[in-house]
């Protein structure tokens, strides 16, 4: 099994790439990219159980005011609106939390190399940390993965994965040429699926 990964590493390594670029991701930007994930992929979701919710309390609320002798109308309505407030509360929670996480990684660096079929993310690791960190294998993505992603703001590019990773390229770390060949790629890739 070793034998076999050693093998995909070096002919990875050995392919012609189209281009590669050094970059680092600042807390706002991986912030506003975990927001542009969350808008293309949660908040859809959160509005329908919101809308269902809502729909329920409602229903609640107006047994109420025909039966009024019913307090478990008003608990099960104030469940609905406690259940509302929870669902839109936790992804402010998420994310929150995931932007304090990220603060330790704020200053690591990593290596984006854009192959013609596929990309791959390396971590830099200085060399005065590589006895400590050990060996940190890099992420290789198919471009033809169904469940890739990416979306292009104007000062980045945001790559999805299976709808649970999240990768930001911001643009003030490319050249002219690899921002052109990462749009051509990556956004006209996902944008023909």
């Amino acid at each position: 099994m070793e034998e076999l990964k050693k093998t995909e590493d070096t002919e990875q390594e050995s392919k012609p790439y189209i281009c590669s670029f050094v970059f680092d991701v600042s807390i706002p930007e991986e912030d506003d990219g975990f927001r542009t994930f969350q808008k293309r992929y949660v908040f859809k979701k959160n509005v329908i159980k919101s809308i269902g919710f809502a729909i329920v309390g409602i229903g609640f609320l107006v047994s109420e005011i025909v039966y009024s002798h019913q307090i478990m109308n008003f608990v099960l309505m104030s469940v609905c609106a406690a259940a509302i407030f929870m669902i839109w509360y936790n992804n402010r929670h998420i994310r929150k939390s995931l932007m304090e996480a990220l603060k330790m990684l704020e200053d690591d660096r990593y290596e984006f190399t854009l192959y013609d079929d596929s990309f791959k993310i390396e971590t830099i690791i200085p060399e005065d940390e590589r006895e400590d960190a050990g060996e940190i294998p890099p992420q290789v993505f198919q471009l033809d993965d169904p469940m890739l992603d990416a979306v292009e703001k104007d000062d980045k590019f945001i790559i999805i994965v299976k709808r649970a990773t999240i990768y930001v390229l911001p643009k003030r770390c490319m050249k002219d040429h690899e921002t052109e060949a990462v749009r051509e790629k990556l956004i006209k890739t996902a944008e023909a699926r």
